[in-house]
């Protein structure tokens, strides 16, 4: 499943996710902690940016495509 919390700064999205994260592995789940900004990457735990974990280019153009390998252990876990 997937999971995608908004709110004001200060409202508990941290707090919120971090419990959820413990949750989850607690449960021996896999979890992906991706924000959209590397800021809030740091605030979440093994945190990284959408466009670190699934391998998208910066710049962005008609050819621009994502670099994950079919037999990698991200494609398999995504």
């Amino acid at each position: 499943g997937f999971f995608f919390v908004s709110g004001y700064g200060g409202t508990g999205k941290t707090f919120l996710w971090s419990s959820i994260i413990a949750y989850l592995r607690g449960k021996e789940r896999i979890v992906l902690t991706v924000a959209s900004s590397g800021v809030a990457a740091l605030l979440l735990p093994g945190g990284r940016t959408a466009h670190s974990r699934f391998k998208i280019p910066i710049s962005l153009d008609d050819n621009g495509t994502c670099d994950i390998k079919r037999s990698s252990k991200l494609a398999e876990m995504i």
